[in-house]
């Protein structure tokens, strides 16, 4: 880990390069119109389009093009993180495989849904049988996302996940945890997703905590923020971790700050829970649903995009280093582009701020 840790100091020293960034509109360019250059770019962002396991609204998967697209709108200066950028940010093209596996098995899974909302008793035999599939393609997705994950941290770069659907944050968890033991995951999410295998699909998007949890090793603790739809089992789960996992639900943090207490204390705390390592897994939906209308499973009443960028900084501002992150669930919104338009802004957020906690 050590070894690892210095080679990201390293690459990102010399990452500086020459490049005007007022004029960053040219689609020629890769995303937020920086030059394309996968060799000394500090972080890498590996693309997922996949929402095979989707059980509300789909069409997440188009989010990755959908927030590169977007991306080509953003003024790179940050008044707080004015030269972060110069660090490179590389998009890597998805293999186009993943995309055809993930709308053939979307077809398969919506069917499953769809019965079992629709009848009582148990799916079947031509149903099990596509369930048995859907959760082998989910299988090939998550050692996909490893396998990118993996060669990307040898690289010695960030990698930066973004999906489609919350369940391809497990294969980039595990691997990250591999080369980092005792990480701690900071969870932004509308939802626990601590389900047990939802809807008998091994890795739905609204398991893949409990997954990591269960069965990734090297993950010290789990903070989640913005909680505020779950069922009785997943509160139970994460009642019964031995703080293991620390919830920060959204209905007790706005009754802190109605009595009076401020984001800033509240946001020290919360990455006090944190150990020296974190990887951020960025669920949308745990923003206002003003901001991400169109994500999967939306929620009222979430984190404002400000507060979340906050909490970003405090995680530098103590020193901690985030060593990989994901964003997922973003929606489409075909007729203004605002989803994606918030997607990509705070894609950019974490991909500073990401490298602002690396130490130099």
């Amino acid at each position: 880990m050590c070894m690892l840790l210095r080679t990201f100091a390293k690459i990102l020293k010399r990452m500086l390069f020459s490049f005007n960034p007022d004029n960053n509109f040219s689609k020629k360019n890769g995303i937020f119109g920086l030059p394309t250059n996968e060799e000394s770019a500090g972080i890498v962002i590996i693309p997922v389009p996949w929402d095979v396991t989707t059980s509300y609204r789909e069409g997440t998967s188009f989010a990755p093009d959908a927030i590169l697209e977007a991306s080509y709108q953003i003024d790179l200066f940050d008044s707080q993180l004015p030269d972060m950028w110069k660090k490179g940010i590389f998009y890597q093209p998805y293999d186009e495989w993943i995309m055809d596996l993930n709308s053939f098995e979307r077809r398969k899974a919506k069917a499953i849904i769809d019965y079992l909302e629709n009848n009582d008793g148990e799916l079947p035999e031509r149903l099990l049988r596509a369930r048995n599939e859907v959760n082998d393609a989910c299988r090939q997705m998550n050692k996909y996302v490893a396998q990118k994950v993996d060669s990307c941290l040898k690289a010695g770069k960030i990698p930066a996940v973004v999906g489609g659907e919350h369940s391809i944050s497990l294969g980039s968890i595990e691997t990250i945890a591999a080369h980092f033991p005792n990480i701690g995951i900071l969870q932004f999410d509308a939802h626990a997703d601590l389900r047990n295998g939802y809807l008998g699909f091994e890795f739905s998007h609204a398991s893949v905590m409990r997954n990591a949890v269960e069965k990734v090793n090297g993950i010290a603790n789990l903070v989640q923020v913005g909680v505020r739809d779950l069922c009785s089992d997943e509160a139970q789960f994460s009642a019964q971790s031995n703080n293991r996992i620390i919830t920060y639900y959204s209905k007790l943090l706005k009754q802190r700050l109605f009595k009076g207490e401020n984001w800033d204390s509240i946001s020290a705390e919360i990455v006090n829970r944190l150990p020296q390592q974190v990887y951020i897994s960025f669920d949308i939906d745990a923003l206002d649903p003003s901001l991400c209308p169109h994500t999967g499973t939306p929620v009222p009443d979430g984190l404002l995009f400000g507060e979340a960028v906050y909490l970003l900084k405090k995680i530098v501002e103590s020193g901690r280093q985030i060593v990989g992150f994901d964003l997922t669930e973003t929606g489409v919104d075909n007729d203004n582009q605002w989803d994606q338009t918030v997607g990509s802004r705070l894609l950019y957020q974490l991909c500073i701020h990401a490298f602002a906690s690396q130490k130099s």
